[in-house]
Parts: structure tokens; C-alpha cells; sequence
């Protein structure tokens, strides 16, 4: 006599004999995990970040050109590809000094 209890499902195999499929949590966690690691690898290759400049520098928020800048934020997820000019929350790298020289130019992330 089978004991029902013991068997979480009632499949079978090519030769009709019952086999155990893991249980759906093993499989959720398996397929979940796999999702989230090729949303990590592929964000991570998506990402551009600028080699840091080897002058002082300093960082200038407000100034940058739509496809220039050289930050990433909340809606903008790396360098180079800021739709529009003059986004108060992009920057760039410019020489120490430069940044209040530059209309609109700021030092000061937004808030």
C-alpha cells in the first residue's frame, strides 16, 4: 500500500511508475533567483561610468548637454544618456574653478 501522505504529487514516469517532482517552492526560488541574476548582469553591462580625470576636478550640476553627462541618477542610469540639456540633477567633470563660471553651473546636487 502506497502511503499518500508521503508522495506531494502524482506523476509519472515514461514506464508509468510514480515519480516526485520537487516541491513548487524549490522551483520558484531556482527560476526567481536565475530572473534576478540575469537582471543584474544585464544592468550592470548597460551602465556607463567615466573615468574619473586625473586633473582636479570638480563636479558641475545643470550644464551638461543631452548625451554628455557623466553621472547616473534615478531616472537616468548612466553617463551619457541624458535626454535633454541643463538637467539640474546631471553633472559633468570640469577643472577645479570652472563650474560658477558656467551660466547655470552649480556645485550643489538638486533636492
Amino acid at each position: 500500500m502506497i502511503d499518500h501522505h508521503c508522495i506531494k504529487t502524482r506523476h509519472t514516469d515514461m514506464q508509468g511508475n510514480p515519480v516526485m517532482k520537487p516541491p513548487i517552492d524549490q522551483t520558484s526560488s531556482a527560476v526567481i533567483t536565475a530572473a534576478v541574476l540575469s537582471l543584474f548582469s544585464a544592468s550592470a553591462s548597460a551602465q556607463v561610468h567615466p573615468e574619473k580625470p586625473t586633473y582636479k576636478y570638480e563636479k558641475c550640476y545643470g550644464v551638461a548637454r543631452a548625451g554628455l553627462n557623466d553621472c547616473f541618477f534615478g531616472s537616468n542610469s548612466c553617463a551619457g544618456t541624458l535626454a535633454k540639456d541643463n538637467d539640474p540633477r546631471s553633472w559633468i567633470y570640469v577643472p577645479q574653478g570652472t563650474c560658477k563660471k558656467i551660466t547655470g553651473g552649480t556645485l550643489e546636487p538638486p533636492k
